[in-house]
């Protein structure tokens, strides 16, 4: 870690030599054009509830509450995780860092979708993924004022899905109606699903319906000239995912490719979807308006210039999304990738490091360096 207030030290990836050298105030200009974004499972937590000690000190020198630093230097966490409001999220991210979050510096999967379903706001939409009503809680934190879960429909008619049984917590916050005379206009895919068998289902059944109802299918279903009526959007395209298990888990991504297997199936048709989070242009983006709006929050300049290192563990999400966004890219050890067996990551990295610690001790090292030239 930083040895005083003012120095860092170097830290060479895998498959280099080591080397340690330290800079200082006096022979190098503060890195004014840095900025960190941050992916969390994997890099700042392992598992739901382990937050990585490196991480809290991480956060903690860049946000200035040690006083390494002789001022912050902005940052911010995407993820492709989700499933609850997005102030929830951030309070309860802040109290597990050990640092206080702004609005400006989370992004969840679904954070970049609040803008793009403002034409939904008065409409009906079907909600998945997340446990409970989570997921709907977050739709109508975005002013979609007529959402409507997957419990809510199973509640009007069991047939639909009969394999499970909702349970007596379930039907308390179900919300049945008559969903034969309601038109959906879209399906939102806000985080994992926790039954794919009937999210697949309820999905397959609005995509061939007529005008979005449940119960009928419309004419020209399985020809690519004939469009439909419900607008499918996903916002987490992660196959994989670390969780508490020390193999990494299928992940939202995975729930796609098998929905657009099934699709092919029964209608010979490529699944249309849109499709939000990493690593997709939409979601970065909107990470870098994020960011420029924290630094106008904070007082410093929003449209100078930024150089900023994504620090992740999924070569598939964060890299390639940092790499097509002309960002810098910092991977580490402690998540989905490991090299223990000499793997090579499928998109290049700007350097592998053991750890976010490690990391972003290089990033700023490298700054330094670029400012004394």
């Amino acid at each position: 870690m930083l040895r005083s207030a003012w120095s860092v030290r170097r830290v060479v990836s895998a498959g280099q030599v080591g080397c340690t050298r330290s800079l200082h105030s006096k022979s190098a200009p503060f890195p004014n054009k840095l900025a960190f974004a941050f992916d969390i499972d994997g890099v700042l937590k392992q598992g739901h509830h382990n937050v990585l000690p490196q991480a809290k000190r991480v956060l903690k020198l860049l946000s200035g509450e040690d006083g390494r630093l002789p001022k912050p230097i902005p940052f911010l966490l995407i993820t492709n995780g989700g499933g609850v409001p997005d102030e929830e999220r951030r309070a309860a991210l802040s109290s597990e860092l050990g640092i206080k979050l702004t609005e400006n510096q989370l992004v969840q999967s679904h954070t970049p979708i609040k803008e793009y379903v403002e034409k939904y706001q008065d409409k009906p939409v079907l909600v998945l993924g997340g446990k409970g009503e989570s997921c709907r809680r977050v739709a109508e934190s975005y002013g979609l004022k007529h959402s409507y879960i997957p419990q809510d429909i199973v509640a009007w008619k069991p047939s639909i899905w009969d394999r499970t049984e909702l349970t007596e917590e379930e039907r308390g916050f179900a919300r049945p109606q008559d969903f034969s005379q309601i038109p959906f206009s879209a399906a939102l895919m806000l985080h994992d699903s926790h039954d794919w068998g009937r999210d697949i289902t309820l999905i397959l059944d609005l995509m061939s319906s007529h005008r979005g109802i449940f119960g009928t299918r419309r004419e020209g279903h399985d020809r690519a000239d004939v469009k439909g009526d419900v607008e499918l959007v996903f916002s987490n395209a992660d196959v994989e995912w670390r969780s508490d298990w020390p193999i990494p888990r299928l992940g939202q991504g995975a729930f796609r490719l098998s929905l657009e297997s099934v699709y092919k199936s029964t209608t010979g048709l490529d699944l249309p979807y849109k499709q939000f989070g990493k690593p997709f242009k939409a979601t970065y983006d909107f990470s870098e308006l994020m960011l420029r709006r924290y630094l106008r929050e904070v007082g410093r300049d929003p449209e100078g210039a930024l150089n900023v290192y994504m620090v992740g563990d999924n070569p598939l999400s964060d890299i390639d999304g940092a790499n097509r966004h002309g960002w810098s890219s910092i991977l580490v050890r402690t998540g989905v990738f490991h090299d223990t067996h000499g793997e090579v990551p499928s998109h290049k990295a700007t350097i592998i490091a053991d750890d976010v610690e490690k990391g972003v001790e290089w990033a700023i090292q490298e700054e330094m360096r670029k400012g004394s030239l």
